[in-house]
């Protein structure tokens, strides 16, 4: 009676675990990416009573007499198989659509490691074996994210793993020259903005004084039709326009010649700023050999002359409006003026748009190229901050369209396949970490070579489902049947011990 208890304990043992078990998948029956487990018993040793004996001429064989002495725990099994999709239509959520493992990692060693630091750029490339640079795990939950770099990351910022993207880090002469070319930049853009002000200023200006010796002009003629009378509503009209035109001549002259603000000294500013040889030259060496746009010196050439002319102050008209004397010299003067200063205005945009246009490419130069094609090595895989738009197809590669709508790769998710999925060890965090039962991803023994992870979809792995996660394979109706089996079977084995306990109460009873 003594061996019954012992069994019932060795049952109530086992049955507490699987409730253990049970209750876990319950708890993660809405886990992304989770596996559910499963225990198996067996039984203990057997207490032998009597052996067996072979069978004699006159009687047969006797079976051996055994007593159980109970049962343990055999396995807790973690099952693989693929759980349902659910749809979230987030780019950045991966499912696998048959075997495979998203490889993930924390850092182990920085430098082996080609990244983005807060100072350098770097290509991304893992140098040597995957794990000797990075402490590897696996996942199948595929809800990733970009951190602050544009690195894909899962939930708890451990980096994926897969093959990098080409891109082509500038070197530190056309960093710096692009740096001298900006600086340049910024001491043009002051006076720039100025004169391209002024100028606008200027033609509205010109543009009134045009519309007021038309008026002036007008009623010139009214009043000479009405025989030029000494006064009277004619000369009053006359001598209205006039003391109005006065005004915006004299107004028009102090903006041209104002010393502190007046157009004649912006255009010297800006024309200083042109000229200085250091600023000058660096601008269009610059633009001659990053840029198609036509050099800034070309195009002050093309306006040096009517921009000497118009600040010479000879093109726009005087002060004092002679009563009585013909308008049309002045009129196809402040015309041609128009012209001149609108002929102005279109090279200015040119050299504006010179400016700007250069300015990107010179910024460009300072960032990195990325291209169409992989890097063949193993490393980091990193989306650009200034993309427009991304996208992962079915077989892992992550491409990008940049801000000249060009469409880059950023790399390629690779998976790793396992001979025993089951033999891998669940570390917390959706992980699971290789062990010796599992196999081993390096097949030659040199550490992880990213020709030991898989594209998605070939060598028996499943394809990647952008816009989708895993859902646990936790089936809760199987769940609450084993619920029910667990707890039956632990009832049954506390009844072994009370009725145990009974009947060694009986036989204490007998001393009585």
């Amino acid at each position: 009676m003594l061996r019954s208890m012992y069994s019932g304990i060795s049952g109530m043992k086992n049955f507490q675990i699987k409730l253990d078990v049970i209750g876990n998948n319950i708890a993660n029956v809405n886990t992304y990416g989770f596996k559910k487990g499963r225990t198996t018993f067996k039984d203990l040793i057997s207490q032998q009573l009597e052996g067996s004996n072979a069978a004699t001429g006159s009687r047969g064989g006797i079976n051996s007499k055994q007593v159980g002495l109970g049962a343990t725990l055999a396995s807790i099994d973690t099952i693989h198989t693929t759980g349902s999709t659910q749809t979230t239509s987030r780019l950045l959520d991966l499912a696998l659509s048959g075997d495979g493992f998203f490889a993930v990692g924390s850092i182990k060693d920085i430098s082996k490691i080609n990244m983005d630091s807060p100072t350098t750029l770097g290509n991304n490339k893992i140098l040597g074996a995957i794990d000797g640079a990075m402490e590897v795990n696996y996942t199948r939950a595929g809800n990733f994210y970009l951190d602050e770099k544009g690195y894909l990351v899962n939930a708890e910022g451990l980096y994926l793993i897969g093959e990098a993207g080409t891109k082509n880090i500038p070197t530190a002469a056309a960093v710096s020259k692009a740096n001298d070319a900006l600086t340049a930049i910024k001491s043009f853009q002051s006076p720039f903005k100025d004169m391209d002000d002024s100028l606008k200023s200027l033609l509205g200006k010109t543009d009134r004084l045009i519309s007021s010796y038309q008026d002036y002009e007008e009623k010139y003629n009214i009043w000479l039709q009405a025989g030029q009378p000494a006064s009277g509503p004619e000369k009053d009209d006359m001598d209205t326009v006039q003391n109005a035109l006065s005004q915006l001549v004299a107004d028009y002259d102090t903006f041209v010649t104002d010393p502190a603000s007046g157009f004649n000294q912006k255009f010297s500013t800006f024309n200083n700023a042109i000229g200085n040889t250091s600023t000058a030259n660096t601008l269009n060496k610059a633009i001659s050999d990053y840029n198609t746009v036509k050099p800034i010196t070309d195009i002050v050439k093309q306006i040096t002359t009517s921009l000497n002319t118009l600040a010479s102050g000879t093109d726009y008209p005087n002060n004092a409006v002679a009563s009585g004397s013909p308008l049309s010299n002045e009129i196809t003067v402040l015309n041609s003026l128009v012209n001149t200063l609108n002929g102005y205005k279109l090279d200015m945009n040119k050299i504006g748009q010179s400016v700007i246009g250069f300015e990107d490419s010179a910024e460009a130069l300072t960032e990195p190229d990325w291209t169409e094609d992989l890097s063949g090595q193993g490393g980091l895989i990193q989306i650009p901050l200034t993309a427009k738009s991304f996208s992962i197809s079915p077989d892992g590669k992550v491409s990008f369209v940049n801000e000249k709508g060009e469409l880059k790769l950023a790399g390629q998710v690779k998976v790793a396949n396992f001979a025993n999925s089951g033999g891998l060890e669940k570390v917390g965090g959706n992980l699971f970490r290789a062990t010796s039962n599992s196999g081993s991803l390096d097949r030659d023994n040199n550490g992880i070579q990213i020709d030991e992870l898989f594209t998605p979809g070939s060598e028996g792995t499943g394809a990647i489902l952008s816009g989708t996660l895993e859902m646990s394979n936790v089936d809760l109706s199987e769940e609450f049947t084993e619920m029910i089996v667990a707890q039956r079977g632990f009832q049954s084995n506390t009844k072994i011990i009370t009725t145990s306990d009974e009947i060694l109460q009986e036989l204490v009873n007998l001393k009585r």
